[in-house]
């Protein structure tokens, strides 16, 4: 069993893209445009879970939400339905041999029913599911209980909007794809999330504030600092998590800057920063960046 560091682990770290709240009106992260021959392909960081009222689209990105007649996200949220995402959750999250979340947790179900005792976190609701599944619920219930919601958060917000004007959407990845990264993770990294999120299931809105703040301030050092000191340790959950999929995505945007329209991109915020971020794999490829 690999110890817990005294930082984030960096299972935990590469969800926060996530999972990070904030609750300023007034944030001013960054973005990005990439010029292709023909089009523009603007890159948005997002994060997920928001208080109510707490992004609106403003400044450079309502400019470049404008000029975009096509809107992406990593799913395609327009096209997702309350039926469709629960089929595929309950695919990904249930054991396919039956076990149950203690099953599943062997010798160290003892540790965890201390660790949620501890964290006053009660698991019964998740007995039936593996244990990824449980610590990305208890991370996002202890935000809930903070006042945090996915219909406030950046996707939910901008979609909203394309919806009214009726601009189209589409995903670089499917809900299964995003879930099969959890759902494949080895069993010892699962416990590891699990414990480690109901160790920090009560300090959740202060674990993050630091990197809200460099979010906020659209300060891309921190945030690539903080990935690669929790990512040190762990190289294959990372290409995993966030490297590979930036290349598949850079893949993507390539192809979306031979389109004849302009297009908004929103993905998670760490995807954004480093020199393995989107932008500098997309430099590499030759292609013109700007920051805005």
């Amino acid at each position: 069993m690999t110890e817990f560091r005294a930082r984030r682990p960096a299972f935990l770290l590469a969800l926060a893209a996530i999972l990070l709240p904030f609750g300023a009106a007034t944030a001013d992260p960054a973005l990005w445009s990439v010029e292709g021959r023909n089009n523009t392909v603007y890159l948005f960081g997002s994060v997920h879970l928001l208080q109510q009222g707490a992004f609106a689209i403003s400044g450079e990105l309502e400019s470049a939400y404008r000029d975009a007649e096509l809107v992406c996200f990593e799913v395609d949220i327009g096209a997702l339905t309350p039926a469709t995402t629960a089929s595929v959750t309950l695919e990904r999250a249930v054991d396919p041999e039956g076990r149950g979340l203690y099953d599943l947790l062997g010798p160290s179900a003892s540790r965890v029913r201390e660790a949620a005792a501890e964290a006053g976190f009660d698991l019964a609701p998740f007995e039936l599911f593996e244990p990824w599944f449980a610590g990305i619920s208890v991370s996002v219930m202890a935000l809930q209980k903070k006042g945090y919601a996915a219909d406030q958060g950046v996707e939910q917000v901008i979609e909203r909007e394309a919806q009214k004007d009726g601009k189209p959407g589409c995903g670089l990845e499917t809900f299964d794809q995003q879930l099969e990264l959890l759902d494949s993770l080895p069993a010892e990294e699962q416990l590891e999330l699990l414990l480690q999120s109901l160790e920090e299931s009560k300090g959740i809105e202060e674990e993050m504030e630091r990197l809200y703040d460099a979010w906020k301030d659209g300060d891309d050092g921190p945030l690539a600092r903080q990935l690669d000191e929790d990512f040190a340790d762990y190289p294959d959950l990372a290409d995993r998590l966030i490297y590979a999929r930036n290349e598949r995505w850079a893949d993507q945007v390539a192809a979306l800057l031979e389109r004849p329209d302009d297009v908004l991109v929103v993905v998670g915020a760490l995807h954004l920063v480093g020199n393995q971020g989107l932008p500098a794999k997309l430099k590499r490829r030759g292609f013109r960046i700007e920051r805005r």
